[in-house]
């Protein structure tokens, strides 16, 4: 059945400057003249056969019967371009494949990319407009041959990376000593804290947790507190550092960690630091990617990206 309707234009046109309530800004909102709205509107006029605005047109005030037509018109225009909306192609969204870490995909990296994502969102990166981009993360263990896994990007702990690939370093991780706050004070009771004195020596016969992922990281940190290092040849090991940390926070003993992936858990108290001046260095993060790939444009700004959420946090 035909409807008998005015011209869109025209109710375009009226729609824009009921809501705006000004010629001129509904001109600049659908970018077209002044002259260009005022013979909309007098279009429409001419075809409802009545004023759709009040005689001061300086305000631009409609008439009531005028303003149920452009609430309507409001709702029938937002219908059409919803409609429109869902018959248009759907871009894919941009995938980056990030292999990474186990512990650092899981505890640093994949907590910040919502920040990446906010940030690459609508970007211009080299000639190309970058709208969603999917991060991938692909956690990673220590036993396993990352080269034969696809990637965009990859990141690797203490690991040198070929030489074919554009090289960022990260940081260096802090390596401390950690637990469970109710095991610490059963060990160190008053003294914990205490600069020196006799606070790592109280750690000779306690419960220690190690990660055969990490090797060495625990005998190296018990040396700088002054004690032998033999003392790790008693510690529980597990086969992931993930897991070991899980055992840390079940209260099963104390755990050398980097302060990188078990900040939060210290911030909310999860785990204490019993000497926070004793820290050591451990191995150095760096993040790597062919610099003539297929998403080399889009890989060197997730590098720029985390080189700056390195350098903060």
């Amino acid at each position: 059945m035909r409807r008998n309707l005015p011209p869109l234009k025209a109710m375009v046109a009226f729609e824009a400057v009921a809501r705006i309530g000004s010629v001129t800004g509904a001109a600049d909102e659908l970018g077209v003249t002044h002259s260009a709205v005022s013979k909309q509107l007098s279009v429409l006029e001419a075809w409802l056969g009545v004023p759709l605005f009040a005689n001061n047109r300086r305000q631009m005030l409609p008439t009531a019967a005028a303003a149920q037509l452009a609430t309507a018109t409001a709702a029938a225009l937002d219908l059409m371009a919803s409609a429109v909306e869902t018959m248009a192609p759907q871009a894919a969204p941009e995938v980056l494949r990030v292999i990474a870490p186990a512990t650092f995909a899981m505890r640093w990296l994949i907590p910040r990319l919502p920040s990446f994502q906010g940030k690459i969102g609508q970007a211009q990166i080299g000639q190309a407009q970058i709208g969603d981009v999917d991060v991938l993360v692909r956690p990673t263990h220590t036993t396993e041959d990352w080269a034969d896994i696809p990637f965009d990007v990859v990141i690797r702990r203490g690991d040198a990376l070929p030489s074919d690939l554009r090289v960022v370093a990260l940081f260096r991780e802090e390596i401390t000593l950690v637990a469970r706050n109710d095991i610490v004070g059963d060990i160190f009771g008053d003294a914990l804290g205490a600069p020196h004195g006799d606070g790592p020596s109280r750690l000779v016969g306690t419960r220690l947790l190690e990660a055969v992922t990490r090797p060495g990281e625990l005998s190296r940190w018990l040396v700088s507190a002054g004690l032998p290092a033999d003392h790790a040849g008693r510690a529980t090991r597990f086969g992931h550092f993930y897991i070991a940390l899980e055992a840390a926070l079940a209260g099963q003993g104390l755990l050398a960690a980097p302060i990188e992936v078990v900040a939060d858990l210290l911030a909310r108290g999860e785990l204490v630091e019993p000497f926070p001046e004793l820290r050591i260095a451990g191995p150095e993060y760096r993040l790597g990617y062919e610099p003539a790939g297929a998403r080399a444009p889009l890989a060197a700004a997730f590098a720029d990206w985390l080189a700056q959420e390195a350098l903060a946090r």
